[in-house]
């Protein structure tokens, strides 16, 4: 009777020591899968944010076409410096919008040496091309943005599409034509025709209505015959006087 409970103690404690080394080997198994996982996914992720210009192991130079911005407005920027935002590469002939905006999370690099080339604050929310020497990326960091050594700079020409026209509209409808009239029947052979009905005559015009006549040019004539005797019999009288 000991016997068979010794064994059975013995039994219990392997299989309980056989679990234990299981679970410590999936524990151990599922900790690497995770952090391969994580190794992997960081740089493809930082390299996403680049726009794919260069692997992360190389450096060199590269044409890149993007949207001027403060670096604080990208994640990863640094505020004293520009960013080159939503990322692509160049050269490209035009883009079809004058200006443009980034999200935090947007493809982006870091410009160096920016005065170089002429960088200037007012083309800052405009499409512009960089051309310069990219930097090997060796961190593993998705937030820190590859810097770009600036050479060349410009602004890209913008195209606008052209306006979608309107269809041509249909021609109208052709009026509809009132419809003849219907000839007047024909006399009966021997009937006499109807005399035509006369005109009604014009109503008379109103009669004009004469106004009495209340003034003549006669009073001002004899007036006038006055005052020209009056200074005949002055200037008489003056002359006589002068005589005399």
């Amino acid at each position: 009777m000991l016997a068979s409970v010794t064994y059975g103690s013995v039994v219990a404690t392997s299989n309980g020591r056989r679990s234990r080394m299981t679970l410590h080997y999936v524990y151990g198994a599922t900790v690497g899968v995770f952090a391969f996982g994580v190794v992997a996914v960081g740089p493809a992720y930082a390299q996403r944010r680049d726009g794919g210009l260069l692997p992360q192991d190389q450096s060199g130079d590269v044409i890149a076409v993007g949207c001027l911005v403060r670096g604080s407005t990208v994640r990863g920027g640094k505020p004293d410096k520009y960013a080159l935002a939503r990322v692509r590469k160049g050269p490209i002939a035009s883009v079809p919008e004058a200006t443009c905006t980034a999200d935090a999370g947007a493809d982006a690099l870091t410009l160096d040496n920016p005065d170089k080339a002429g960088v200037k604050d007012s083309a800052l929310g405009h499409w512009v091309e960089v051309g310069g020497r990219l930097e090997k990326e060796t961190s593993k960091d998705p937030d820190n943005l590859r810097e770009l050594d600036v050479a060349s700079f410009k602004l890209v020409p913008v195209v606008l599409p052209p306006r979608p026209t309107a269809p041509p509209s249909e021609p109208p409808a052709a009026a509809a034509r009132p419809a003849p009239r219907p000839p007047a029947p024909a006399a009966a052979p021997g009937a006499v025709a109807p005399a035509p009905t006369p005109a009604p005559a014009p109503a008379p015009a109103p009669a004009r209505k004469l106004l009495p006549k209340t003034a003549s040019f006669s009073p001002a004539i004899g007036l006038a015959g006055l005052f020209f005797l009056a200074a005949g019999l002055v200037l008489r009288s003056f002359r006589l006087r002068k005589r005399g």
